[in-house]
């Protein structure tokens, strides 16, 4: 997690690569969700396979949760973030849609909520609560 918000703060105000952005939010919040889910499926006896699909579950729904982000504190409520909107433009961060624009941003979150939940095929029902919480990160308003 500190790798990310090293990045996320040593390069405001300049310009970074796709892979730089994608690195930068893959290791914040990305990194606690991921441990968490992996965790879980270790103490819950998963197998290697299901390890690995869950894993690349969270690392999606981590990248979904950080995207969102960007995008509410690009147009989001500030009575209901609690913090000022346009806050990561103003002190120069890249962020998605700094990068990409608002309208890419959005298609992009979409599609890496889609890959979350392609990820939980196998579970079935079992999988109803991380299929729900991928659809409540991206939709979230704060």
């Amino acid at each position: 997690m500190i790798a990310g918000e090293y990045v996320d703060t040593e390069f405001e105000g300049q310009e970074i690569s796709n892979e730089y952005l994608e690195y930068m939010h893959n290791n914040k919040t990305g990194a606690l969700i991921k441990a968490s889910v992996r965790i879980g499926a270790i103490l819950a006896g998963a197998s290697e396979e299901q390890i690995k699909s869950l894993t690349n579950y969270a690392e999606r729904i981590g990248l979904a949760f950080q995207i969102k982000d960007d995008i509410l504190s690009e147009i989001g409520d500030e009575k209901i973030l609690g913090k000022p909107v346009g806050n990561d433009r103003k002190l120069g961060k890249v962020t998605f849609v700094t990068k990409y624009g608002l309208e890419k941003a959005q298609e992009i979150l979409e599609e890496v909520t889609n890959d979350a939940i392609k990820e939980l095929e196998e579970y079935g029902e079992k999988g109803t609560f991380l299929r729900e919480l991928s659809l409540y990160i991206k939709n979230r308003q704060k």
